[in-house]
């Protein structure tokens, strides 16, 4: 996986951007908070990346900062929520007011934006907040966890996604702190199953 790409911006849109890194130019989608923070074309930069392949097609995603990108990762594992309506939500709110709409529940700000229903927005409130409170961390210590990795890892191993994410999380109350690391973490995860 591509988790993030270092070079010279070439080209930038509102929702996409274009990094030339040894030569080789990358097209990567991007929310309209990350094509209006970052600087003129031809200087350098760093964005934090998913690579998605969907369909025979491979696509990077881009963020300017750590937060939207973890939440960009948890929001398009929630049935309903695809790579392109999570880059809409992160274009109309910030990642501060989506985990401040989740904790407290507020289902009718999050439904201003554009693609999202009741259920979507009642689905984010339940879903995300599994991922950034269930846990066990605060919003702010969630920025590097691994929770998503462990769950794919899980689900390559067999698992379904609902088991996977059940004994990740149950797994994350267990230790009761930050993992240092995937590999220790998912250690942790197997000594359990």
């Amino acid at each position: 996986m591509i988790c993030g790409i270092d070079g010279r911006l070439i080209r930038k849109t509102p929702a996409e951007v274009y990094v030339e890194v040894g030569g080789i130019s990358y097209v990567l989608n991007v929310p309209l908070s990350t094509s209006g923070s970052l600087p003129e074309e031809g200087a350098r930069v760093h964005l934090f990346t998913t690579m998605l392949v969907r369909d025979e097609k491979i696509e990077l995603y881009g963020f300017a900062t750590e937060k939207e990108w973890n939440l960009f990762q948890k929001m398009i594992l929630l049935p309903g929520v695809g790579p392109k309506l999570a880059l809409r939500i992160l274009s109309r709110l910030s990642p501060d007011e989506i985990i401040s709409a989740v904790f407290s529940g507020d289902i009718d700000f999050l439904k201003k934006t554009p693609g999202i229903g009741k259920k979507i927005a009642e689905r984010l409130v339940v879903e995300l907040k599994h991922y950034i409170e269930g846990i066990g961390f605060t919003a702010e210590e969630i920025q590097t966890d691994f929770i998503s990795e462990a769950i794919e890892a899980l689900t390559v191993l067999g698992y379904k996604r609902n088991e996977a994410q059940q004994i990740v999380k149950k797994t994350a109350k267990e230790i009761g702190k930050k993992p240092e690391s995937l590999e220790d973490f998912l250690r942790e995860i197997l000594k359990r199953v």
